[in-house]
């Protein structure tokens, strides 16, 4: 069988599942897998990666030694055992810093674990630190005015994508082996892109949302317990989710996360009924993702499915995402900035200002047609088994966000429309590479399924990696 374009990509990295199994059964020691990505993290090319705010390696060795000790009396281990994990900043966890970021929380550490990361815990995965982000997670890029820029430890021209770029890049690099971080409007999907991994956007309502910050139950230690005054649209669309380095690692976590069985077997309906589009209704595409997307759907054909176009598919979705975006209060975050704004960056602290000016009958009508958008989406979904599209119209954009699509450059958000689309329908979505760009980079594919369909768009997704061989 031809090697995937995921498989190659991490060639040589394994998965956490092996790593986990080999911990169980003792052929390998937890201790032994946490000196080897303390290794790596502390290496130079770690330490220039710039990918954690913190770490305590010394905490993770205590934790992989009685790990190693309860297997030694014989304790059956978690699923998880021994796999060295980390989290983005905006999700809290006790004793570590939460500082999303900004200068604002600088000195911050959380005194509550978000339950997403407990279950981890709970599974013996061994926390090794929290990872870099954008300021509040507003950003496509991995720039943080408190800590830096991250860097892509594979194309290192490129940007490792936002806002859960420093999860991305670990994982990337080797050091961690499954990620927690967050999305919106692409904060999982975009960076598993620019690196080359997997990462899936559960559904609504699929993982627990709390422990993140501002609002949704996020604590910010010493400067005090922030409410959430009200989900808005940040809190309704963002989920919690993971990253790896494999689509089975994904399914443990998930089934970790949720508590879910993981013995789900691939689609085997004949044929799969599947509807696909190359994004160019929501944003400019290079010619060669959409010479991607032909193959891909012409390879599902092949094997025996029914396969339909649709060039429009979501594109009522992409609209309404931005102008409720654009207006809808952000509470939360203007009740973490006040007192603080001139330690918040003067671009956020305008965004966040910005989303207070619409009237009622504004907003009013932004969430009626987002509805609107959101419900004529999932009908579709409901016709077919999957939808797929690209996760962007190109590959990773440059350190400064800008992606040159076939002589035109585009930049920011407009780069991300195909992901912020999906987010709206509220689906289950895998990220999941299946191209190279001409500079050699992944192009990736959405893999969306009905809601509640997380197992199934995963077990779809082993499908489509039988069907892209590496070039």
């Amino acid at each position: 069988m031809s090697t995937s374009v995921l498989a190659s990509l991490n060639a040589g990295l394994g998965d956490a599942t092996s790593v986990a199994e080999a911990v169980r059964a003792g052929a390998t020691s937890a201790a032994a897998v946490v000196s080897s990505a303390r290794a790596l993290a502390e290496s130079e090319a770690g330490r220039e990666l710039n990918a954690f705010i913190s770490a305590d390696w010394d905490a993770a060795a205590k934790a992989a030694a009685a790990l190693d000790a309860r297997r030694a009396a014989g304790e059956k281990l978690g699923p998880l055992a021994g796999i060295p994990f980390s989290v983005k900043d905006v999700i809290a966890v006790a004793g570590f810093p939460i500082t999303v970021g900004s200068k604002a929380f600088a000195d911050t550490v959380a005194t509550a674990t978000a339950p997403a990361v407990q279950r981890f815990l709970d599974a013996d995965a061994i926390l090794i630190g929290k990872t870099n982000c954008p300021e509040f997670a507003f950003g496509m890029t991995c720039d943080s005015p408190l800590t830096g820029r991250t860097t892509n430890p594979r194309f290192p021209q490129a940007t490792p994508g936002g806002s859960s770029g420093g999860e991305a890049a670990s994982l990337a690099a080797g050091i961690s082996g499954l990620g927690i971080g967050t999305d919106f409007g692409g904060s999982l999907r975009w960076p598993a892109q620019c690196v080359g991994i997997v990462a899936l956007r559960p559904g609504i309502g699929a993982i627990a949302a709390e422990g993140q910050v501002p609002g949704l139950g996020g604590n910010f230690g010493s400067n005090g317990v922030i409410p959430a005054l009200t989900p808005g649209m940040q809190g309704s669309f963002q989920t919690v989710g993971p990253l790896a380095r494999s689509v089975r690692d994904l399914r443990a976590a998930y089934a970790v996360m949720t508590g879910a069985s993981v013995e789900v077997a691939a689609p085997t309906e004949t044929p799969l009924r599947i509807v696909w589009s190359d994004g160019g209704a929501l944003g400019p595409v290079r010619r060669e993702v959409t010479a991607v997307m032909q193959r891909l759907a012409d390879s599902l054909a092949e094997a025996g499915h029914s396969v339909t176009q649709d060039a429009r598919m979501f594109s009522e979705c992409l609209p309404a995402y931005n102008t409720l975006r654009a207006m809808d209060p952000m509470e939360d975050h203007a009740a973490a900035i006040t007192g603080r704004e001139e330690l918040i960056s003067p671009v956020n602290v305008e965004t966040i200002r910005s989303s207070f000016t619409a009237s009622p009958a504004e907003l009013a009508q932004a969430r009626t047609v987002a509805h609107a958008a959101r419900a004529g989406a999932q009908a579709q979904l409901a016709a077919v088994d999957f939808a797929i599209l690209p996760v962007a119209g190109g590959p990773a954009c440059d350190v400064e966000g800008r992606l040159e699509i076939d002589g035109r450059t585009i930049q920011g958000w407009e780069v991300m429309g195909a992901c912020r689309a999906v987010t709206l329908t509220g689906c289950p979505v895998v990220s999941l590479p299946v191209g190279l760009s001409t500079e050699g980079w992944p192009l990736s594919v959405q893999i969306v399924a009905a809601p509640g369909g997380e197992l199934r768009a995963l077990a779809f997704a082993e499908l489509l990696e039988s069907l892209t061989a590496a070039p």
